[in-house]
């Protein structure tokens, strides 16, 4: 009986030791914050040619509470990937930094690459106002973006824009030169009196592919 009475105890030990870690990872599960990745559908890819309304919902839906002033932040990204109209992609080009001075937001971070030896290290530069940036700083970016990722903590959303798959534009060659290279630039934005602005450029013109 003592021998049945032990097996049973611990038979009961065991089922409760295993019902607790269940339990404790269902508790971690819904702890666990939700995802901070936006991979577009190929339909919402382009900025320049999808429907800004879907681009929108499709972002406000992935977090919760949703982002705020999500318009003002497509006609920004257009300005920057897209001709006057916003509607036709400039394949992948040169944007002069100094002709969008109204849209950052300071400190702005300037973040590259460099390889030396075969080891990559990161080269961070902070420029906190104006007269600070050099005379002739730009960047490349072009009408798509892979990926949107948003930031809780910094409350910042971070845009990749890869040379592949960005259409039209009179920079053939460049954009086929940088396609082959797995080129892409991160641009980082941050709000300021309710309005999103540029706050960092990542460029990674020739990643390993």
């Amino acid at each position: 009986m003592r021998l049945l009475a032990r097996s049973a105890l611990g038979c009961a030990l065991a089922l409760a030791a295993l019902a607790a870690a269940g339990n404790a990872a269902g508790a971690r599960a819904q702890a666990a914050p939700s995802a901070q990745v936006l991979m577009l559908p190929a339909e919402l890819s382009n900025v320049c040619e999808a429907d800004a309304q879907a681009l929108q919902l499709a972002m406000a839906r992935q977090w919760r509470p949703s982002l705020n002033a999500l318009d003002q932040w497509t006609q920004l990204v257009r300005s920057f990937s897209c001709d006057l109209s916003g509607q036709r992609d400039l394949g992948w080009h040169r944007v002069p930094l100094r002709a969008y001075e109204s849209a950052i937001r300071y400190p702005l971070t300037w973040v590259e690459t460099e390889t030396h030896n075969g080891r990559t290290r990161r080269k961070v530069k902070t420029y906190y106002s104006a007269s600070q940036l050099p005379p002739k700083i730009d960047f490349w970016v072009g009408g798509r973006i892979d990926e949107i990722r948003y930031d809780k903590r910094l409350r910042r959303i971070d845009a990749r824009f890869p040379a592949a798959g960005s259409r039209g534009g009179s920079n053939g060659a460049a954009s086929a030169a940088a396609a082959a290279q797995c080129a892409y630039t991160t641009l980082q934005f941050r709000q300021q009196n309710g309005l999103w602005l540029l706050s960092g450029v990542e460029p990674n013109l020739s990643p390993r592919c």
